[in-house]
């Protein structure tokens, strides 16, 4: 069934879909204090399952390029809007509803403002379940429905692509030539594609780890996730590991925050030390002896003393992490999309595995 998104439940969403950013997808912060400045305590957002759409045109719309410079130049609330706008006008036609491209980070909050803008439903739902530092890493890439028309929008300058050229004038060009960032809106589709492609519930799943996030201990918060990805797309929340940062590593390659940093283990993890690398977000961890995990997965780091989620523009020298690992859902393991997803499409060496077959976590009562 359908439910309510109040101005109570934003600070939610936003700290869950900062969860589900396994590092990276930009400060939800920011959004979410936009948000709160334009909403009133008496409006609503209308958010449909995927049960209860049929025949609805909905539009995806996504914030895209650098989430640093994004952060730096303050958004006004209007631009995801009117890139809306610019897509109905190709496209000769409305939109019913708006959803997600990516559920980690700020891009589960952009078609909250264009629901709140223009008094439209949003549906629970995503095409990555996480946050990717690309497209093509969707279910909506990696379907049956096409991508063209998209229309861009960047420092009020627009770009309609239609094939395959004009696509990557968009992403190569026009977006990192101008602000450094833009919105795209793509991917029209009815509501009877949309549940075949995309990721059910993941909107609702943001507000319920973000509530988890905020009451309790940091072993209460724990068991709370738990039971919540018990019940979802996804597998089995595990604690990978638990140490303090040391060295760290950091540069930007490709417009990419990339490096890797290394974590001394403490407590029963005191005998293992553990390397995590990232490329906008955690993508795999070794632990000594123990296994390693590697993207699709969920790698999420959770400050030990808060039970906060930690990013990798977070980390520092010092902090006492606790890395959590999180099978993503199943159809990122079919072979079309894991070679999209999976560790080779980022570089990482084949010895690196999924949790499923590589690194497992501890039982809840054995982390201490």
């Amino acid at each position: 069934m359908g439910w309510i998104i109040t101005k109570k439940d934003i600070p939610y969403i936003s700290l869950g879909a900062k969860f589900l950013a396994c590092g990276g997808g930009g400060d939800t912060k920011t959004v979410e204090y936009l948000f709160l400045s334009i909403m009133d305590d008496s409006d609503l957002i209308v958010v449909k399952t995927a049960v209860e759409i049929e025949h609805e045109w909905i539009v995806p719309v996504a914030m895209v390029g650098s989430t640093v410079l994004f952060n730096e130049d303050l958004p006004t609330g209007t631009e995801p809007a009117q890139t809306l706008r610019l897509y109905e006008a190709e496209t000769k036609k409305n939109a019913d509803a708006v959803i997600s491209m990516e559920i980690g980070g700020i891009n589960a909050l952009i078609p909250l403002l264009i629901a709140l803008d223009r008094n439209l439903p949003v549906i629970d739902g995503d095409a990555m379940g996480r946050a990717f530092p690309r497209l093509e890493m969707s279910t909506f890439f990696n379907s049956n429905i096409s991508v063209f028309p998209l229309a861009a929008n960047s420092n009020e300058e627009t770009l309609i692509a239609r094939n395959q050229q004009e696509f990557e004038e968009v992403f190569n060009s026009f977006i990192f030539n101008r602000k450094g960032f833009g919105h795209i809106a793509c991917f029209g589709m009815t509501g009877s594609q949309a549940k075949s492609i995309m990721l059910p519930g993941t909107l609702k799943l943001t507000r319920n780890i973000g509530k988890a996030l905020t009451t309790g201990s940091v072993d209460e918060k724990l068991a709370s996730l738990q039971s919540i990805f018990s019940n979802s797309i996804y597998g089995e929340l595990q604690v990978g590991f638990v140490g303090r940062i040391g060295t760290i590593e950091r540069w930007f390659e490709d417009k990419l925050l990339v490096g890797s940093c290394q974590i001394a283990g403490q407590l029963s993890y005191s005998d293992g030390n553990a390397e995590l690398y990232f490329q906008n977000e955690f993508l795999s961890i070794k632990v000594t002896g123990k296994g390693s995990s590697a993207t699709p997965d969920l790698i999420i780091l959770l400050n030990y003393e808060t039970g906060m989620p930690v990013s990798v523009s977070d980390i520092r020298e010092g902090l006492f992490v606790l890395v959590l690992t999180i099978p993503a859902s199943s159809i990122f393991y079919t072979k079309e999309l894991f070679k999209l997803v999976g560790p080779k499409a980022f570089g990482i060496p084949d010895h690196f595995y999924p949790t499923g077959e590589g690194l497992g976590g501890l039982p809840d009562e054995n982390w201490h």
